[in-house]
């Protein structure tokens, strides 16, 4: 437990001192999205080949592309009713805000420091259903819903298939399925370009973290963030109490449903409506819960 409260707070310390850095005006949103692309092409997609080559995958926890999935079906569609009377625009930001995953820039880094491998296994396989419904299905649907032009089949794949994250958990899975592995030197260059994942997301989620609202807009924040983390709870508890995987797995996907909104989701809702700032106000509330939420729940489920 000690192990893991001084492994959040060294997260903490590092999200803190990154914005305080922006704010006396050292760094700017600029290198947040810098550190960002790094993440999402390099360190990450290294952690996790790094983990699925030292982590025998068990075909059973193939099912936790369905959960990715079915944690997104319910948590978009209470959230939608509760927007069912707003504008179009409004419903647009409330499938997409009220649902989606940010797990490969922030929970990833949390499972891998403090779990390892088997962790990391598990929240990338959670994370592809939750990818396959952020970039494709919940998109979809909230651009209609929006009135914004719809995504053809064409453009949502091509999202999924440029994204580096996703091909390389379908190119693990694949080699897993064929018993396949990658060479040693690769292996081990492949951790070590992963270990620098935790440090570089944690200064890209301070350095991206930004709190801005207008009147009116905590309301409706506050609305789906209720959804969201109390539907966390309630699956979290699922995870916990009704599964049968080992400790370690459910842990994991006790602490991924704690994951902020995906940072996608904020972009596809300014491009699909006139929301967008609302969205990127309520990802930043979403992100300093969820810090608040790990900070609280990884030493007690450690």
């Amino acid at each position: 437990m000690a192990h893991s409260l001084l492994q959040v707070a060294l997260f903490l310390f590092l999200i803190a001192l990154a914005h305080m850095l922006k704010r006396i005006g050292l760094f700017t949103e600029r290198e947040g999205a810098t550190l960002s692309k790094i993440t999402l092409n390099i360190t990450l997609p290294a952690a996790i080949v790094a983990s699925f080559n030292t982590f025998k995958l068990d075909y059973s926890l193939l099912v936790l592309i369905f959960y990715g999935i079915l944690a997104n079906v319910v948590m978009m569609t209470l959230s939608y009713f509760s927007m069912r009377k707003e504008s179009n625009g409004l419903k647009g930001y409330a499938l997409l805000c009220g649902s989606t995953y940010n797990v490969g820039n922030f929970s990833f880094p949390f499972v891998q420091a403090l779990f390892g491998a088997p962790a990391l296994v598990a929240a990338s396989l959670f994370d592809l259903g939750n990818a396959l419904m952020t970039t494709g299905f919940t998109y979809s649907l909230a651009s209609t819903t929006a009135g914004g032009s719809k995504p053809n089949t064409k453009d949502l794949l091509k999202k999924l298939f440029t994204s580096v994250p996703f091909i390389t958990y379908l190119v693990m899975i694949s080699l897993s399925f064929a018993n396949l592995t990658l060479p040693r030197f690769l292996q081990d260059w492949m951790q070590t370009i992963g270990k620098a994942n935790p440090i570089i997301a944690m200064l890209m989620i301070g350095f991206m973290l930004d709190i801005r609202f207008q009147q009116g807009w905590i309301k409706k924040s506050v609305v789906l963030l209720i959804i969201r983390y109390g539907l966390g709870t309630v699956f979290a508890y699922y995870f916990l109490k009704h599964t049968q995987f080992n400790q370690v797995i459910r842990i994991t996907l006790a602490l991924v449903v704690f994951s902020p909104i995906s940072t996608s989701s904020v972009a596809f809702t300014e491009k699909i409506s006139d929301q967008g700032k609302l969205a990127s106000f309520t990802s930043s509330l979403s992100v300093m819960i969820s810090v608040l939420s790990y900070f609280i729940l990884a030493p007690l489920l450690s």
